[in-house]
């Protein structure tokens, strides 16, 4: 799998190896920022992010709020502005399916 972030338009803006989601937030953070530094009308879509197949099976459908990555600890990277870090048992309690 790719490492790299595009925009919906697809566009490479960035990349993410992942291995820890704060490096992620970090790489968004920074892509955002660059995006209003150029005027860009281009987005960044959570469920287009690189190394998707990392996220517990269970939650790829997952719609309570976004979920930008998951890293090899178990973390993922939440929210609208992928500003929380969530371990995955916490994240499947908002989940609408049955876990047990």
């Amino acid at each position: 799998m790719s490492d790299e972030i595009k925009t919906d338009g697809g566009r490479v803006v960035g990349t993410w190896d992942g291995k820890n989601v704060k490096d992620l937030e970090q790489e968004l953070k920074r892509i955002r920022e660059q995006l209003r530094a150029e005027e860009s009308t281009e987005r960044l879509v959570a469920r287009q992010m690189p190394h998707r197949d990392q996220l517990p099976e269970d939650l790829h459908d997952f719609k309570a709020y976004h979920l930008w990555g998951c890293d090899l600890d178990g973390n993922i990277l939440v929210g609208t502005n992928a500003n929380r870090v969530e371990p995955v048992d916490k994240v499947r309690t908002f989940s609408l399916i049955d876990h047990h």
